[in-house]
This record gives structure tokens, sequence and C-alpha cells, in this order.
């Protein structure tokens, strides 16, 4: 008979002694204070007056003086795929 098939008729099982190696190694001179994060977390929620801050925004593209932008044949290009694309099928 097979272990699973035991479990319903009440089958004994052994006891075992495990040993729990999964907790981290902490070195006994290591002194764990408290944790601040409560005071952090209740100073976020206290209003704060902003200071203002000066930037300098190098978000946008950089385009240089000489460059010229032209016109968009993107229709053009489209026909062009398309008719080739027809007369290879």
């Amino acid at each position: 008979m097979s272990f699973v098939a035991d479990i319903p008729s009440g089958a004994t099982l052994k006891s075992v002694e495990t040993v729990d190696k999964s907790t981290p190694v902490i070195d006994k001179e290591v002194k764990i204070g408290e944790n601040p994060f409560k005071k952090v977390a209740s100073d976020l929620l206290q209003p704060h007056e902003l200071k203002p801050a000066e930037t300098v925004d190098k978000s946008g593209p950089v385009i240089e003086k000489d460059v010229k932008i032209g016109s968009n044949n993107r229709a053009e290009l489209m026909s062009e795929i398309t008719s080739v694309g027809a007369k290879a099928a």
C-alpha cells in the first residue's frame, strides 16, 4: 500500500528532528537599535514649507541652429511601399 493511501486510515507517522538553519547569522557584537521609520513616517505627514529651487531643464531635444526640418512625405512613401508590395504578390 502507498503512503498516500494510508493517510485516511490513520497511518502512524514517525517523528523527526530538524535543524533549522534558515535564520540569518548575526555576530554577537552587532547591536540592533529601534527602527526610526515611525518617526520618519510621522514627520512626512506633517505640513512642510517647500523652498524654491532653481533648475536647468535639459529634458528637451537639442537641435542645432543650422538644422533645417523639411516636409514629411509619409503618404508618398506609404503609397510606394503599397505598390511595391502589390507587384511582389
